[in-house]
């Protein structure tokens, strides 16, 4: 079922978002297969950081600068997935999870992005 989640890329003048809702690998693929994606400024990472999502070649195509990451504080699940957090961060991308940042508020205006989380604790 996760895989039929809606997705939807916003394009805000020069901005790119891509909102992933809880898609896995298998709709990811199909994402890249029938692209090309465009590179996005900003990432709803898919499936809370599970290790099934934000496979390698999604990443490669979407080139996110900035992945956010909805995702409970001690969630029993464990996530996001370490493996997850070090490819996002090998991408390039800037990352913000609910857990740490509180809710993340992206400030758009056509040109520019501002991204405002109300909490801030440190890394683990």
């Amino acid at each position: 079922m996760n895989n039929n989640s809606v997705v939807l890329l916003l394009q805000h003048g020069g901005t790119c978002l891509l909102l992933t809702g809880d898609i896995e690998e298998e709709a990811e693929g199909h994402l890249v297969a029938n692209g090309p994606l465009p590179s996005v400024r900003v990432l709803k990472v898919p499936h809370h950081g599970s290790r099934t999502s934000s496979t390698a070649p999604f990443l490669d195509a979407v080139r996110p600068a900035v992945a956010v990451i909805q995702v409970g504080f001690g969630n029993r699940f464990g996530h996001p997935h370490p493996e997850v957090v070090a490819r996002l961060q090998g991408a390039g991308a800037r990352v913000f999870r609910t857990d740490r940042h509180g809710a993340v508020r992206l400030l758009l205006d056509g040109n520019s992005l501002a991204i405002v989380p109300t909490v801030d604790l440190p890394p683990e």
